[in-house]
């Protein structure tokens, strides 16, 4: 691979791992209180709140509603980051994210 494709690779990389670290911040200071952020009732809530929130706050989730298509580049991002999925997990967990957190 060459020099300047990893380089690319590695500040795209940081930037992503940035932007998460930012929501997250932005997150939790607008957060009052003790108030939890659950994730919307549906099929299939427990299996995304067990594997999304075993990284970070399901509260970064919740507020980051996306298209099916900008999830799905969220999980490919998310296994680059170390992320372990069965395919039919992962089918589940794109099901639900678009269908209960789509774009605001």
């Amino acid at each position: 691979m060459n020099l300047a494709l990893m380089e690319m690779r590695a500040a795209r990389l940081s930037i992503g791992v940035l932007g998460a670290v930012l929501v997250g911040l932005v997150a939790r200071g607008n957060a009052q209180g003790n108030v939890q952020v659950r994730l919307p009732e549906g099929p299939n809530r427990d299996l995304v709140e067990s594997r999304c929130g075993s990284c970070h706050d399901i509260e970064m989730v919740v507020i980051n509603g996306r298209s099916e298509e900008r999830w799905n580049g969220t999980i490919d991002e998310m296994t680059g980051y170390g992320l372990r999925l069965a395919p039919a997990e992962r089918a589940l967990i794109l099901k639900y994210l678009a269908t209960y957190l789509p774009p605001k």
